[in-house]
């Protein structure tokens, strides 16, 4: 299971994860889209709630990641036969965290959550899309980690169908969901939370199955649950203990971005909720190909392969800015046709226009920033990626700070934030890998 590091085999690797990512991302369109039809509080509200809930994903998506970054190094080492008991604890510990995080979403994020909002209309509506969908965050812990199994041992193919099963789905039960449509009920923006929690729980038991029927299941002796090694998934968690830390750091200031923005008017937040979306969906190859360079990094560095380090990352990052520059050029001609797919609304269509364009200059930043700093976070280094998070975020905040609540620019001058975000990331992500200092990391 040694990966080499051409460019047909890290594109292999990170089309699947491509796909998720844009899947997934079309799944959070069609939910904006389908809000944007029913009404303006309803847009503003789904946009933010989804994002709090996403915050929420951080904490096993990051934990996750360091489960990724140590079957990739033990596949590298051939270890095979501590893939298998790596798994199965993880597994457990998992659901564990997703139950508490469930429990979390229901009895005390509404109180912690009320009184950032100006709205009380967006914040009941946002509430209600949360009640229906939180569910989802159980499976959602179980799903990263068998999306985190097949990335690492580079076959994830699965992961695209299953994701594209899970947009069919979603886009059915949206529909009828939503607006009452073959006689189901009209639920409005809880049908959206609704049909969220059905069509991704369904790619979570699509994922379970094949693995479980898999000829990985008998090689690695998965789910043959012995015993629960501690230890197993306590180095996980010191790898990624940061990552989870950095992950909530860097969705938790997008929140209060949100928030931020929330106190312009309901007509700002769905607006910014358009550009969102449009920067999330037009970014699905920066976010695959980042998750695929983990994988990648540790899985070389396992190998020995030091000193091919930086041609891979050049390849990498030539694939990765190659297919930002496509969409950062289409959004920047064509802004209204992607505003245009999220609300019929003149109005908001005119406030998102000039967020969608810098979302769409910043394509090209976020390419090269992901996959630098996800190359940190490969080597082992997690502690460093933390701090090299942390310091782009003060200085981040500083500038959000500075231009809404106190200088209150303009909505689109408040967007320049993202640009700048990635632009810090990138520079200490760059510093770090020269110096060496990841050489010294041990998974």
């Amino acid at each position: 299971m040694q990966l080499q590091v051409t460019y047909r085999q890290i594109l292999t690797i990170s089309l699947p994860l491509m796909l998720t990512a844009l899947f997934n991302n079309i799944i959070n369109l069609i939910g904006v889209a389908f809000m944007g039809r029913v009404g303006e509080t309803e847009l503003a509200a789904s946009g933010i709630a989804a994002l709090i809930y996403i915050t929420l994903t951080m904490i096993p998506y990051g934990l996750s990641v360091g489960f990724q970054i140590i079957i990739a190094r033990r596949a590298g080492e051939n270890k095979s036969e501590l893939i298998g008991r790596v798994f199965n604890s993880n597994m457990v510990f998992m659901f564990g965290v997703g139950l508490l995080l469930y429990a979390f979403l229901v009895w005390l994020a509404p109180g912690l959550l009320r009184p950032l909002f100006q709205s009380d209309a967006v914040f009941d509506a946002g509430l209600l899309y949360l009640r229906y969908r939180g569910p989802e965050i159980v499976f959602a812990a179980v799903a990263f980690t068998l999306i985190a199994f097949y990335t690492s041992i580079g076959n994830n193919r699965i992961i695209s169908w299953s994701a594209l099963i899970m947009l069919i789905i979603n886009v059915f039960f949206h529909y009828n969901l939503v607006f009452g449509k073959l006689g189901f009920p009209e639920m409005g923006i809880a049908g959206s939370g609704m049909a969220a929690l059905i069509s991704s729980t369904a790619a979570m038991l699509i994922n379970f199955i094949y693995l479980w029927f898999s000829p990985y299941r008998k090689r690695f002796h998965l789910f043959h649950f012995r015993r629960f090694e501690w230890d197993l998934v306590y180095s996980g968690l010191k790898l990624s203990g940061p990552v989870v830390l950095q992950h909530l750091l860097s969705t938790g200031t997008w929140v209060i971005f949100f928030l931020f923005i929330e106190k312009m008017g309901s007509g700002a937040l769905a607006a910014s909720n358009v550009a969102k979306e449009v920067y999330m969906v037009l970014g699905v190859t920066t976010w695959g190909i980042a998750n695929a360079t983990n994988s990648l990094v540790s899985n070389l560095l396992g190998q020995g392969r030091h000193e091919e380090m930086f041609p891979m990352l050049g390849k990498i990052l030539r694939i990765s800015i190659g297919f930002s520059m496509i969409f950062c050029i289409a959004i920047l001609v064509f802004p209204d046709l992607f505003t245009g797919l999220f609300t019929n609304d003149p109005e908001i269509r005119e406030l998102a226009r000039n967020p969608v364009r810098i979302t769409g200059a910043c394509l090209f930043m976020m390419a090269t920033a992901s996959v630098l700093f996800r190359a940190v976070t490969g080597t082992g280094a997690t502690r460093y990626s933390l701090l090299l998070e942390l310091i782009t975020l003060i200085i981040y905040m500083a500038y959000v700070i500075v231009l809404i609540p106190i200088m209150q620019v303009p909505l689109t001058v408040a967007w320049t934030s993202e640009f700048l975000y990635w632009l810090v990331l990138a520079i200490l992500s760059y510093y770090y890998l020269r110096t060496g200092n990841w050489k010294k990391a041990s998974v």
